[in-house]
């Protein structure tokens, strides 16, 4: 009898794993500074316009809906041109609701980083400005109340479809790995 009560205890064992939740954790990642970060609690979106390499301006709430990956670089961060072809290649197949975000500190802005996207063949990209330092800052404290701070350059903010910063991953990451993917889709398929 109690290998009875066993096999029927394992076999709903089996049974309920395949029907299991999504995992609460992303797969892990790392960058070339650590592993990524939650940020708890997470925080609301920052309403920063910032000004799309092309002209005109957004807002990050605009991409409400969407998974954001948020990366912060510039033309002058060795690491940085390092990490663009990456990105550049992500943004090329990235799945349905994955806006990708590449946001330059710059503060030259679009003089610094036109040349810089035609020099490196970034055309899938979607590629913005923040010569201001508004959205992200090195400077130390929070020169704008919703400035996101950066510990480090690259350093790429995972943005949820609710519009909360969620956490940050810092330095290079090959964005176009498979673990990289595994990573994004994990936040894709979380219920809003």
């Amino acid at each position: 009898m109690n290998l009875l009560r066993l096999a029927i205890l394992a076999a709903a064992v089996l049974h309920g794993a395949s029907f299991a939740a999504p995992a609460a954790e992303p797969p892990p990642l790392r960058g070339s500074g650590g592993q990524f970060v939650f940020m708890k609690p997470s925080a609301p979106v920052p309403a920063t316009a910032i000004e799309r390499l092309d002209g005109g301006a957004v807002r990050l709430q605009d991409l409400r809906g969407q998974v954001v990956l948020l990366n912060m670089w510039a033309t002058w961060c060795l690491p940085c041109v390092y990490e663009m072809p990456s990105l550049d290649r992500l943004a090329a197949s990235a799945p349905p609701g994955l806006a990708v975000v590449a946001l330059s500190i710059d503060r030259a802005g679009a003089t610094a980083v036109a040349p810089f996207a035609a020099a490196h063949g970034l055309t899938h990209l979607p590629l913005y400005l923040d010569p201001q330092q508004r959205l992200g800052s090195l400077t130390a404290g929070r020169p704008y109340p919703e400035t996101l701070p950066l510990w480090s350059l690259p350093i790429s903010y995972v943005i949820d479809r609710n519009g909360r910063v969620v956490g940050y991953l810092p330095g290079v990451v090959d964005w176009d790995s498979s673990g990289a993917r595994a990573f994004l889709r994990h936040f894709l398929e979380r219920p809003s």
